[in-house]
């Protein structure tokens, strides 16, 4: 009788261990091309199969950045299956911190803020306007309703000296 109370107690938390559950981990492939990663869930440090990874998605508007290996993550099971995960969010750590931005003076994004980093690229999103370090080429019109000001110069306001009548070229606007 003691050898099936225990085949049970095996099998029931066998089970138990199967049921779906969020889990952290940490990336340990990636294979962009199919938006799919493996991840070393923790704390055992067991790795998953090939996972789909995570994007914001609204109708046909699409935020994706794959993930690297390194990556802290939370995973989530799909449809409660302990087998079937997906990434569901990057998380940030005491290893893995958010990234500081050098257009808000070295600072990390604070409450209310977007920021978008790709390399030395970043775009940053607040209450009072948005701030970009970086090349910005734009393919279009552009119209605006205040000024705009190049090198502390401003296109309103800027004044041309060696003004002459005719063909004559001004110097430098100051």
């Amino acid at each position: 009788m003691r050898n099936v109370r225990g085949a049970l107690d095996m099998m029931m938390h066998s089970h138990t261990n199967r049921i779906g559950r969020a889990r952290f981990g940490v990336v340990s492939a990636v294979d962009p091309s199919s938006g799919l990663v493996k991840v070393f869930l923790q704390p055992e440090n067991s790795e998953t199969g090939w996972i789909c990874d995570t994007a914001a998605s609204v109708g046909t508007a699409l935020c994706y950045a794959p993930a690297q290996i390194g990556n802290h993550v939370l995973i989530e099971t799909a449809q409660g299956d302990g087998d079937n995960y997906v990434v569901v969010a990057r998380v940030f750590d005491a290893v893995t911190q958010p990234a500081t931005f050098s257009c808000l003076d070295g600072s990390k994004l604070s409450p209310g803020q977007f920021g978008i980093k790709v390399g030395e690229t970043e775009f940053v999103l607040m209450s009072d306007g948005i701030k970009v370090n970086g090349n910005f080429v734009i393919e279009g019109d552009v119209t605006v309703s205040g000024d705009v000001k190049a090198s502390g110069i401003s296109l309103q306001q800027h004044i041309h000296g060696g003004v002459q009548v005719g063909g004559s070229v001004t110097e430098e606007p100051q």
